[in-house]
């Protein structure tokens, strides 16, 4: 079958705009013989009216028309929603190199110039109705796959949510058990018992940040900003990401003095928590980390420093991103959700600061975010 012609079973629609009765008729035989459908009209006015009745695959547009020019027509075509993805070819006898960067100024996809050869036009008609074609199978491919993902959020956000009732339960039982015991009990199955305490309320916390983090990317979490001590914010991220047992040292250094900020409590003792607790998974065994903390032009600007193994920098960006992860394939990293750093992403700057690492690989790494000050916020 020739190259240039569609399927069989569903030729496609050319519409030809030219006012010009011989260029008409030498085009419309020309596609009609390579097995195209072909709609013909002198204007663009009767042209956009047929194209909402029946879009074609594919536009053959003259420029010089009396009552509107081809450049008027493209561009009515592409201000419209249904006839936007058509493509549109011009095809005139204006060859300059301004009249050809003008059509493609007003949306057409490639330009013929006359006096046209029928191959020519043939092979450029077949190229992008199969361009066309592609690109609206990629189009329809993706919508079915954002609506597969969006059930996929969905559902995992209804599991993620059931799990809180649960967990609560298993946390409860076991404080209590720790709380009737210590008096009997040995060291031994207290400290197993102060294990597990950890574990489930950092499971509680992973399972906040699944939910958060989808509603932060919905833009369905409100925010309690008020003023907050940074020494407050981070004893009581402190207390939720201490492992115990664990012999490595985390040490604040806040400088005085320091300006309350105006924040969002409970997210900024989570976004420190998550840094906290990703130093201590990350950190070689006996390591200090550093909190620390001092007045910035933004508001105030926290960090948290580690001695692991670092980040190269071309995964800096990466390990904000959602499920994104730095390359553990050369080391012991533990594995990572690629979540925690996501949603300390969203929570600073939906507080109106900034995050970002300054890390390389043997070199260990620093975290750090601004958030604004109550001070400024005052003074505003």
């Amino acid at each position: 079958m020739d190259p240039t012609s569609p399927s069989p079973t569903a030729p496609a629609n050319i519409m030809i705009i030219d006012d010009e009765p011989d260029n008409l008729n030498v085009l419309e035989a020309a596609l009609s013989h390579a097995g195209y459908r072909v709609s013909v009209f002198p204007c663009g006015a009767l042209a956009l009216a047929a194209a909402h009745d029946e879009p074609p695959a594919l536009v053959l547009l003259d420029i010089r028309m009396q009552e509107m020019d081809g450049y008027e027509v493209c561009r009515r075509f592409k201000a419209d929603e249904i006839l936007r993805p058509i493509p549109i070819l011009f095809i005139s006898a204006l060859s300059a190199s301004e009249d050809i960067a003008a059509g493609f100024k007003a949306g057409g996809v490639d330009y013929i110039a006359k006096p046209f050869q029928e191959p020519e036009v043939l092979a450029r008609v077949h190229t992008h109705i199969t361009l066309s074609g592609a690109y609206l199978k990629l189009a329809k491919q993706f919508e079915q796959l954002r609506m597969l993902e969006q059930h996929r959020d969905t559902l995992v956000h209804m599991l993620v949510h059931d799990m809180r009732s649960p967990l609560q339960v298993i946390l409860g039982q076991l404080e209590m058990a720790v709380e009737n015991g210590a008096t009997s009990m040995k060291k031994a199955d207290l400290d197993s018992l102060y294990g597990a305490i950890h574990g489930t309320r950092l499971l509680g916390r992973m399972v906040s940040t699944v939910i958060d983090l989808s509603r932060m990317e919905s833009g369905d979490i409100p925010l309690r900003q008020k003023s907050a001590s940074v020494y407050e914010i981070f004893c009581s991220a402190r207390a939720q990401s201490q492992e115990p047992f664990s012999n490595r040292v985390i040490t604040e250094h806040i400088a005085y003095p320091c300006p309350p900020l105006f924040c969002d409590i409970d997210l900024s003792v989570r976004i420190v928590a998550n840094l906290l607790a990703n130093a201590l998974k990350y950190s070689p065994s006996g390591s200090e980390i550093v909190f620390g903390a001092k007045p910035d032009p933004c508001g105030v600007r926290i960090w948290v420093k580690d001695l692991g193994t670092g980040i190269p920098s071309h995964f800096h960006k990466r390990i904000f991103e959602k499920f994104g992860v730095a390359d553990q394939t050369l080391d012991s990293r533990p594995p990572s959700t690629g979540l925690g750093l996501a949603f300390c992403k969203l929570a600073v700057e939906a507080q109106g600061g900034t995050i970002g690492v300054e890390s390389a690989p043997g070199k260990g790494s620093t975290f750090w975010f601004t958030l604004p000050s109550s001070v400024d916020c005052k003074h505003a």
